[in-house]
């Protein structure tokens, strides 16, 4: 089988972003000044507006993100007699999973600046700083992207959503306005990576079929990305390589997805395709798993046989183990079942058993119409045959 693998950090995802620029050591001072953004793209919220709008600009660094908010306000209130009466911002940052909820107040006279993560007083990994402007306020702040359930290596953004709540009136106790920006927060190179990647998989971004992550490596932190599309499969970490498919042209593979074989949250790719040859054609399930940061072929499975207007066709789940004994240990099994045939039957099937995959399951053999599969403690697939029920 081809494979390639080239060592090249980050991803992309398609969708509304800011563009979170790679950064250097020492980039950015975090004085709640804003003198280190100078050339750095922003996104506005509020539009122009000198009161309750802002700026926010991002950087990257392979593991931690830099936000810088400028805040436009004519009047800082830090005086209220609840939360609901002060000025502040709430980021809401997802990778996929339960989203780290940031509130920043301002200091301002008498009053401190405050810090939450969750309603809670922040912890000493966030470091962020605010200063007062002559047209309200600024921050910065660096977010170690650890902190962010979901987020890895692989993951090419982050969602963000930033919210404003401004509070004209301390006396009031109540937010008067409310300003937001919400979209997605694009890591280092993300952009050009995915153009490399499709480049190798040798289709356009409109011949992508899957494009998510996952965690599939047990013997990596964190989850991976995998794309598909044409005849190949990448895998998406601090590097990518590709898997070439068994097949011709992209038209033969059917399907690919993720399938739980573990119960334990990894993942594996299940690849549905057919091959054509010998005057039929077979329909093939392919499983991969993922290790050391490439894709290996696990495991695969006749499913389908067609000839003329001759037929076979199996049916598989992806199911708890609980009723299948023979799977002792496993907490999930793949189940393979043959369908009734359509033309073929005992004595006109004389298709020789194929050498490359476990054959085809057939109805008419009592002792051998389907199978059960389940992932053995080396991490191959073991199974076990059906026999039908006398």
């Amino acid at each position: 089988m081809l494979t390639g693998w080239l060592a090249i950090p980050g991803a992309a995802v398609a969708g509304p972003r800011q563009l979170c620029a790679a950064a250097g050591p020492d980039t950015v001072d975090v004085d709640g000044m804003l003198d280190d953004w100078d050339g750095v793209a922003r996104a506005r919220a509020g539009s122009n507006a000198p009161e309750a709008s802002f700026d926010l600009r991002c950087l990257y660094d392979g593991s931690q993100l830099y936000l810088s908010v400028d805040v436009r306000d004519e009047y800082v209130v830090r005086a209220g007699k609840t939360p609901a009466g002060e000025d502040r911002v709430e980021i809401v940052l997802a990778a996929g999973k339960a989203p780290l909820t940031i509130t920043i107040f301002p200091g301002k006279d008498r009053a401190a600046p405050r810090r939450l993560i969750g309603g809670k007083p922040a912890p000493r990994w966030l470091t962020v700083e605010d200063t007062l402007q002559p047209k309200g306020w600024s921050f910065e702040l660096i977010v170690p992207l650890a902190r962010v359930v979901g987020w890895g290596a692989s993951v090419p953004e982050v969602t963000a959503t930033l919210t404003l709540h401004d509070a004209d009136v301390a006396k009031l106790s109540i937010t008067e306005n409310t300003v937001a920006w919400s979209g997605t927060l694009a890591l280092g190179n993300a952009d050009s990576l995915f153009a490399q990647v499709l480049a190798d998989l040798k289709i356009t971004k409109a011949q992508v079929t899957l494009d998510t992550t996952a965690d599939l490596d047990p013997t990596r932190p964190g989850p991976e990305r995998l794309i598909a599309g044409g005849t190949r499969l990448a895998l998406v970490t601090d590097s990518y390589g590709f898997v070439q498919l068994p097949v011709a042209k992209a038209a033969d593979v059917s399907k690919v997805e993720l399938v739980d074989l573990t119960g334990d949250g990894r993942r594996h790719v299940a690849v549905q395709l057919h091959q054509a040859g010998g005057g039929g054609t077979r329909h093939l399930l392919v499983l991969y798993a993922a290790r050391n940061g490439k894709l290996e072929e696990l495991h695969t499975i006749e499913v389908g046989k067609e000839q003329a207007s001759n037929r076979l066709a199996s049916g598989w789940t992806v199911e708890s183990a609980r009723p299948w004994k023979q799977a002792k240990g496993a907490r999930r099994v793949l189940v393979v079942k043959a369908g009734p045939a359509v033309g073929w039957d005992e004595d006109s099937y004389a298709e020789a058993p194929a050498p490359d995959a476990d054959p085809i399951h057939v109805p008419w053999d009592d002792d051998r119409i389907g199978a059960v599969y389940w992932l053995a403690k080396d991490g191959t697939l073991d199974r076990s045959v059906l026999k039908r029920s006398r």
